[in-house]
């Protein structure tokens, strides 16, 4: 049998190749070239600056003190005085402007190109990818770390330059002082760049580890902070709950602070600062029997104590640069897997005919074959393993069809599997068995975003978006001097006239004060209504209403249901609900339960059959009379 293939976390701890960690940053660099070349130059041109400024004055103090123990005349002192004051002052207001006004710049150009990129492709994602704790983990991770990595590379790269210019510049010097000590200096540094690998790959892996703790701890905070909680936290115990997790959640990323720590301190801290001050106190040893055998003079002395000193500060941090690279390319690669993904629902056509039918030919269901790190290589074996996981299945084959210009109703207690046959119909995801066809034609043949357009759906968990009420209607696409009146009509059919004009400015009112302190927050019934004015606003063949009545009263709920059969009568509707006051006004009622369709029919022929449908009506009508 063939096997399931699943990503293997351990395998992403084994050892990086040297021209994965090149491929990778050469990646981002070229990115950065791309989106913002004028950061790649600068980046690169004050990295030689400022690595002639930390060894310019370094030999300029060498050749000084030299000059002054040879006796040389104080005119040759005063030149070299004045020309490092120049250079100084030029570099200095090159690198003033750069970083305190262009580089802020440039990072808020970088930062917009690469998040539009991102959302571009969050955009393609299917729903299974969010059903996957582990790939959410990889997208939140990217979306956060993508610009800020790309601007740590970009750094490091000029800082890296910085140090090689100053480094070279002084090493060159060190060797003509004595060549044991730049050997030593050399030794020192490929010892460093073992420990900062190490150290790197410590700091790797703590925050992979801290990852989800830090998202768990981020979502207790947005509970406590956002307004959506905050009757729920008053009424009920669940902050109780929320206090125990985070508490939990606190040790947990305490305990793992203090292992990474010992394991940082043990494999690269100390043992790194012992060896740098062994060597850094043995060369000073070393010069002082030089200028005792008289072949170090007491100026090149002096300097040259400070030049040690400072190539080993350049030598570590060069190192240090080198081997971030490394840990920089372990966020690349997971930034470049997030964007190498490639959706599995898609399909080629890109024009979609005119609607005729919607077929369900045993289509079955299950959550667990959505997850995206899973792939099967041949058909079969879905079906193999469907078989075996029939308890864990939304929806079990279904079979329906349902024809141009009727009106459907889907009804069923909760969990009967009506969400999840939408979300299949909308091609959200694609059925685990079976097809689904429009005109005849597998809907995995159509493009998604081709094939959704045809579709106009009111989801039971609609959301209001922070923008004006007209943009809200038209979904972004507002033109007011084209849509004004198309807004307002879909308004008026959505029973949504009233509050209009109860709003301080009209379709330009803002919704929620996420972003304007003069916004309107909805009520529930409220947003319904605009939610349902998005579907009335455009024309498509095909409407899908998700319990559209969730959250109105019975008289409200009975002119919603008159509105929508006015403006829909030649399109196709399709209701969900188990609130049955909506289904008498269906050509055609189908009934699940746990995943499956157990009856069909008008609404007076399930009331004759006396089944499942007649039992659910009948208790859903007393409770009407009660209302009433």
């Amino acid at each position: 049998m063939l096997e399931l293939l699943k990503k293997d976390p351990k395998t992403k701890r084994q050892r990086q190749k040297v021209s994965s960690v090149v491929k990778n940053n050469l990646y981002m660099i070229g990115k950065v070239a791309r989106y913002t070349p004028d950061y790649f130059f600068l980046m690169i041109l004050e990295g030689v600056i400022w690595g002639l400024i930390n060894s310019a004055s370094s030999v300029f103090s060498f050749r000084l003190l030299n000059a002054i123990d040879d006796g040389t005349d104080f005119a040759y002192a005063a030149s070299l005085i004045g020309l490092m004051a120049l250079f100084y002052l030029l570099a200095y207001a090159f690198s003033r402007w750069y970083w305190t006004i262009h580089n802020q710049l440039i990072r808020y150009r970088l930062h917009i190109r690469m998040h539009e990129e991102l959302f571009r492709k969050a955009r393609t994602l299917e729903l299974a990818c969010f059903d996957d704790p582990e790939f959410y983990n990889d997208f939140v991770w990217a979306m956060n770390e993508s610009d800020s990595r790309a601007v740590a590379v970009m750094e490091d790269t000029g800082k890296l330059i910085n140090r090689i210019v100053a480094s070279g510049t002084l090493m060159t010097l060190m060797f003509s002082v004595d060549p044991i000590i730049a050997v030593i200096l050399l030794v020192v540094s490929g010892v460093s760049i073992v420990a900062n690998l190490i150290g790197n790959r410590v700091g790797f892996y703590h925050s992979r580890a801290n990852n989800p703790l830090h998202r768990k701890k981020n979502y207790i905070n947005r509970t406590f902070r956002l307004a959506d909680y905050a009757k729920e936290i008053r009424i009920s115990h669940a902050d109780d709950l929320l206090f125990d997790e985070y508490d939990d959640t606190m040790q947990k990323l305490l305990k793992t602070d203090r292992s990474y720590g010992y394991k940082y301190f043990f494999t690269y801290g100390f043992a790194w600062d012992f060896l740098r001050v062994i060597a850094q106190f043995g060369m000073i040893a070393y010069m002082i029997t030089l200028l005792e055998g008289g072949t170090l003079l007491i100026g090149g002395f002096a300097a040259a104590v400070g030049v040690e000193q400072q190539i080993l500060w350049l030598l570590d941090d060069l190192v240090g640069r080198v081997t971030k690279y490394a840990q920089h390319s372990l966020y690349i690669e997971r930034h470049r897997e997030f964007m190498r993904y490639e959706p599995r629902i898609k399909g080629e056509i890109t024009e979609v005919p005119p609607f005729e039918s919607l077929e369900l030919k045993n289509v079955s269901f299950t959550y667990a074959f959505t997850n995206p790190k899973y792939q099967f290589h041949e058909a079969q074996e879905i079906e193999k393993r469907a078989k075996a996981h029939k308890e864990y299945e939304a929806l079990k084959n279904v079979s329906l069809t349902i024809r141009a210009g009727e009106k459907i109703a889907i009804v069923g207690y909760n969990g009967a599997g009506k969400t999840t046959l939408i979300k299949l119909l909308m091609r959200f995801y694609d059925p685990t068995e079976g097809q689904i066809l429009y005109n005849g034609v597998d809907i995995r043949s159509y493009d998604p975003d081709a094939y959704r357009k045809q579709i106009g759906t009111v989801f039971q968990d609609f959301k209001i978006f922070a923008t004006s009420l007209a943009e809200n209607v038209m979904n972004g696409e507002y033109d007011e001097a084209r849509d004004r009146e198309r807004v307002t009509d879909a308004l008026r059919s959505a029973d949504f006239t009233e509050k209009l004009g109860a709003l301080p400015e009209g379709l330009g009112t803002h919704l929620t004060r996420e972003f304007n302190d003069k916004g309107t927050n909805l009520s529930g019934g409220e947003a319904q209504k605009v939610a349902i004015a998005r579907v009335f606003a455009n024309e498509y063949p095909i409407v899908i209403m998700d319990e559209p009545s969730a959250a109105l009263d019975p008289l409200s709920e009975y002119q919603l249901n008159q509105s929508i059969l006015h403006r829909t009568d030649d399109k196709t509707v399709i209701f969900i609900s188990h609130r049955l006051s909506t289904t008498r006004i269906a050509d055609e009622i189908y009934m699940f339960d746990s995943g499956h369709l157990i009856e069909h029919g008008s609404h007076d022929a399930l009331l004759s059959a006396g089944g499942k449908y007649a039992e659910m009506f009948r208790v859903q009508s007393e409770k009407y009379k009660v209302e009433e």
